[in-house]
């Protein structure tokens, strides 16, 4: 008898059936197989009967073994496959932490950043002249009159996306309320509290008439933006006229507030002078750019800008062609008035934006203006805008 019909099968067949002690089929059992052309006979010719039972009995365990072995895995990866998932129940710390997220996206960080630099650079360079002046309760004024701020910036953002929600879906779906992290509900409820609790602290502070004034005009201009029937944002006219106004009058009621926080006269510096001209510049480049990556929700829901007009390439070039002069502008007061400012700061700072801006201008283009890539170019220009602030402090 050969060894080799003992234990010759196919591993081609349903390991149930070879191992099936019931199963009689010489053609699928493992325990009954027989070679078709080579039938077991217990012959003693071979080699001895203790001999041929031993190594049967050796070779039949092995293959018992191999299979109980495949057997096993096959029940351990069925068993993974049917696991259960994880609960998705969150703890309440996790779910608090993703509510707070939320929410500081729906306050589109960078305005948050915007009105945070040009307080504090308003604010520090009077500070930096006026080190004498410095204590805790002027800094402690200087905190809430920064929150009060902070309001306007909040309130605008949250109403103008609550109505943009049919256009944010098409152009920016990642938005809290465009995606369905926040509820429109929610979002009313947050932007009536931010505001009303901004004008108490403008009140309770005594900024001054100046204060409020600027205070409920950052209110008024958010809800004329973006509220029916107003809606000035679906006119290129209008839009470009209430964020120019927006800029002007933000960096005047700054930097009075900043000038009456310490006690100063308000004062006309040269270097106020050149930010407020360099900062309406930027401003409208700001207003006009943001709608680069916008053009097909806008366009699908009739709103007019320049952008769907003249498209992403040629808006793309205007802006940063007017933040470009400006840089220019900028070196070349440096260099014709140098008692009025700090030559070395203003003409090392802005050639180094203005290359800055023209690297990142190209990178846009190579992108053929990807709206995804326009998002970024948008907030690039936000980032020059933070910088000029730091800039004016030093010159």
């Amino acid at each position: 008898m050969g060894l080799s019909s003992v234990c010759t099968f196919s591993f081609q067949t349903n390991y149930h059936t070879l191992l099936n002690p019931h199963n009689n089929n010489p053609k699928t059992s493992l325990l009954c197989y027989r070679h078709p052309k080579t039938p077991i006979k217990y012959s003693y010719n071979n080699f001895p009967s203790k001999h041929c039972s031993t190594k049967s009995f050796h070779l039949q365990n092995k293959c018992s073994e191999s299979l109980s072995i495949a057997k096993n895995s096959i029940r351990a990866a069925t068993t993974n496959q049917t696991e259960p998932p994880e609960s998705d129940n969150h703890s309440v710390a996790t779910k608090i932490l993703n509510f707070g997220k939320a929410c500081w996206k729906l306050q589109r960080p960078y305005t948050i950043i915007a009105f945070t630099s040009c307080a504090c650079g308003l604010f520090g360079k009077e500070l930096l002249h006026n080190t004498n002046l410095i204590s805790w309760s002027l800094m402690f004024k200087a905190f809430f009159f920064l929150v009060a701020i902070l309001c306007i910036a909040s309130f605008t953002t949250t109403i103008n996306q609550i109505y943009d929600l049919h256009i944010d879906r098409i152009n920016k779906p990642d938005l809290p309320l465009a995606s369905g992290e926040i509820s429109v509900n929610t979002a009313w409820i947050m932007s009536i509290i931010v505001a009303l609790f901004g004008l108490i602290i403008t009140i309770k502070m005594k900024g001054g008439p100046l204060y409020i004034f600027g205070y409920c005009f950052g209110i008024f201009g958010g809800t004329v933006y973006s509220v029916p029937p107003f809606r000035w944002k679906q006119n290129p006219s209008t839009a470009f006229l209430l964020n120019f106004l927006a800029h002007i009058i933000t960096n005047f009621t700054f930097y009075h507030a900043s000038r009456a926080a310490l006690g100063l006269p308000f004062e006309l510096r040269p270097s106020f002078t050149f930010l407020l001209a360099f900062m309406k510049s930027m401003g409208s480049a700001l207003a006009l750019i943001k709608d680069a990556s916008d053009v097909e929700g806008d366009t699908k829901f009739g709103i007019s800008t320049l952008a769907s007009k003249y498209g992403s390439r040629n808006l793309t070039l205007f802006c940063s062609g007017i933040v470009l002069l400006s840089y220019v502008a900028a070196i070349l007061a440096g260099i014709i008035w140098p008692q009025a400012f700090n030559s070395n700061v203003m003409l090392l700072s802005h050639a180094i934006l203005a290359f800055w801006l023209i690297l990142q201008t190209r990178d846009f283009a190579l992108t053929n203006y990807d709206p995804e890539a326009g998002r970024r170019f948008y907030e690039f220009m936000w980032k020059l805008y933070y910088a000029e602030y730091l800039v004016y402090v030093f010159i």
